[in-house]
């Protein structure tokens, strides 16, 4: 097969995007891959375990067996591939299927992209600040199980980007359930360190942090970074995934509360999808910016962010290199 021949087949994969994601959602939110990770399944044991129709199975098996997801033995069952094990189930560490989950719940959003694109403007009149505050209890811990899906790996990726070494407390602003922190935290058994989110995170923060172990060392304190002020007394500061979300104003707001929050001297770290300076890519975070101008928020270059930072006060900026998923963006408090 030629290259134009791959390139088609390439440009049949996004004009289906959305039938893949839904597949693969069905079955994040069906269990299918925890239930064949203790026992491999034929056809037609995977109908009669979840009540499904045989008529549908093959066309869904066929779709995770080509993905690399399922694997056809030579008894006639499927079973999870290294991959599905790995990332898929949910006991896994490195389970990232919550991250599908998250982005189930955009569908409705999704529709509304094309006028998105052709206007500029999110897809609701308040962007995010609708999206948000519409969550109950139950779409908060579904919107936390989701980004930490996503920032275990942003964490583990993170420390070998940033020597938080020199610092003693960190405040993770917007830090859900604690995905980042924890990993910062294994990485230096002397931090300790403080969540910043809504109430509606604490009980999956206050989990994940006695799972981990962590319970001495990571506390969580309530509150809005656009009604509240930050909690005090903190000599590194971490946004991940955070100024993103929101346009230049919000973000404006956000890092006012950061800079008067930090101790002077500490730090603050961005870490987010981040476009080249040229407008080139990388994939990841030029598909994440389609969410971002669906929603209001803007994944923006590593000099834009500098420029949010300066603005706010901070000095010193630095960036790192150009990341496939997130870039890191740092600067100081002066003092």
């Amino acid at each position: 097969m030629d290259d134009l021949e791959l390139a088609r087949f390439r440009i049949y994969a996004l004009q289906d995007g959305a039938v893949r994601a839904q597949a693969l959602v069905f079955c994040l939110r069906l269990g299918l891959f925890d239930r064949l990770e203790r026992e491999p399944l034929t056809l037609g044991g995977v109908a009669a375990a979840f009540g499904l129709s045989k008529r549908v199975l093959p066309a869904l098996f066929s779709f995770l067996s080509a993905n690399g997801l399922v694997r056809l033995g030579d008894d006639g069952r499927f079973a999870n591939t290294a991959a599905a094990s790995t990332f898929l189930v949910r006991e896994s560490p490195r389970y990232v299927g919550g991250r599908g989950l998250l982005f189930g719940g955009f569908y409705d959003a999704i529709r509304q992209l094309p006028e998105s694109l052709a206007t500029g403007m999110p897809w609701t009149p308040e962007g995010q600040h609708d999206m948000f505050a519409s969550f109950g209890a139950d779409e908060q811990r579904w919107f936390a199980e989701g980004m930490f899906a996503n920032a275990v790996h942003g964490g583990r990726q993170l420390v070998t980007q940033v020597d938080f070494s020199p610092y003693r407390r960190l405040l993770d602003v917007g830090g859900s359930a604690g995905g980042y922190a924890i990993a910062i935290l294994r990485s230096q058994p002397h931090l300790s360190a403080t969540i910043f989110d809504v109430e509606g995170i604490r009980a999956l923060a206050e989990e994940r942090a006695a799972a981990a172990g962590f319970s001495q060392r990571l506390r969580f304190v309530a509150g809005s970074f656009f009604e509240d002020e930050l909690p005090r007394g903190h000599d590194v500061l971490l946004l991940s995934s955070i100024l993103h979300d929101w346009g230049d104003d919000d973000c404006r707001q956000i890092l006012a509360r950061c800079f008067r929050a930090l101790e002077p001297g500490g730090a603050i770290v961005v870490t987010e999808p981040m476009l080249a300076e040229d407008a080139t890519g990388p994939d990841h975070p030029a598909a994440s910016g389609l969410t971002m101008a669906l929603l209001g928020g803007e994944n923006r270059t590593r000099s834009q962010v500098c420029a949010l930072l300066a603005e706010a006060g901070f000095g010193d900026c630095r960036a790192s290199e150009l990341g496939p998923q997130n870039s890191v963006v740092s600067a100081r408090k002066p003092g």
